[in-house]
């Protein structure tokens, strides 16, 4: 049985790591200070926001291969109003290492970029950077659709793996040629601060900025901080942002470099379309963007029976159809008690 004893020391672990008890010792080691935190004013966009998302779900899978259902997407608002909202690519995806070239490519080329080059533990993200990729199809086609003073949001961050950077810098390319404040918003972050334990930093810096600046929004630059913030090799900057003050929340920002010196506008007009109901401090065509392109559990397990009836058409037997769509953990629960 759980030792009660143990769950306490892990309490205390999660007390100690989450708890800020003042903020001397944070603006100490991680160089932050009052000042840093600049307010935002929240001034009334009248242009276009375009938010970008992306979805993956399993279908089926077995220990070469996989079968994945992606969908990839943006909205488009008007001001605080939502417009219409676009789903860019929305189709199976066939993971398998031997053939997995010839299924990004296309997708490459079009971002202006030759090939990926994948790494024997990238295989078991092929998924996952096929939607990435995917996503900034999106973000692309948001970018040719955007007129010069729009603004587009991407739901993740920018500072992504070695294999699709180059797409990515392309996109920014673009963006800037485009003439379009292109940012990316991360609802959490690996972001860490602290010497002898890694702390929190995203969470401290939202306690942190509730104490300096009240019921304020505002924003802070990482540039020059003491933060553990991963590979770090996008070549853009990153902030700490609280959009609205009565939100609870603050997010990481990431900003490429051709906007520096831009972003107090930009954050401004994202700011006052972040005032939603349905997700205070958020901005609102990123929870648009998250509600309509999300594959929902509905259409997992549809999509997993059309399957499953094509493949005893095509001649498979039921106890191989289990093998692709049922995790042997599940049999297990299943025959418990028997």
């Amino acid at each position: 049985m759980l030792s009660d004893l143990r769950l306490s020391i892990v309490a205390e672990m999660i007390r100690d790591h989450v708890s800020l008890d003042g903020i001397g010792r944070y603006c100490q080691e991680t160089g932050v200070q009052s000042s840093d935190f600049v307010p935002i004013e929240p001034a009334d966009f009248a242009g276009r926001i375009l938010a970008v998302d992306g979805s993956n779900v399993s279908v089926c899978g077995w220990s070469v291969a996989s079968i994945n259902l992606i969908r990839s997407g943006y909205v488009v608002y008007l001001g605080r109003k939502w417009r219409r909202t676009v789903i860019t690519f929305n189709d199976i995806f066939f993971a398998d290492p031997a053939i997995s070239a010839d299924q990004f490519a296309p997708h490459l080329g079009r971002l202006g970029q030759k090939d990926i080059s994948l790494s024997e533990e990238d295989l078991e993200r092929l998924s996952t950077y096929f939607r990435e990729l995917q996503e900034y199809v999106s973000l692309d086609e948001a970018i040719r659709e955007a007129s010069p003073g729009d603004i587009i949001l991407y739901d993740g961050s920018f500072d992504v793996f070695e294999p699709l950077r180059a797409a990515l810098s392309n996109v920014f390319a673009r963006a800037e040629e485009k003439g379009v404040a292109l940012l990316a918003v991360a609802k959490s972050s690996s972001l860490s601060w602290g010497e002898s334990i890694s702390l929190p930093f995203m969470h401290h810096t939202n306690q942190a900025g509730s104490i300096i600046l009240p019921n304020s929004p505002w924003y802070l630059n990482l540039k020059d901080k003491k933060v553990n913030r991963g590979p770090a090799k996008w070549g853009g900057e990153s902030y700490i942002v609280r959009f609205i003050g009565r939100s609870d929340y603050a997010f990481r920002v990431d900003v490429p470099s051709y906007l520096a010196g831009q972003i107090e506008p930009v954050l401004a007009g994202i700011s006052s379309c972040s005032t939603s109901a349905e997700c205070p401090g958020y901005p609102h065509a990123l929870f648009r963007a998250h509600r309509d392109i999300k594959i929902t559990e509905n259409e997992r397990v549809s999509l997993r029976m059309k399957l499953k009836d094509m493949l005893y058409r095509e001649g498979l037997s039921p106890s191989q159809i289990s093998m692709l769509m049922q995790d042997y953990h599940d049999i297990l629960e299943m025959r418990q008690g028997i």
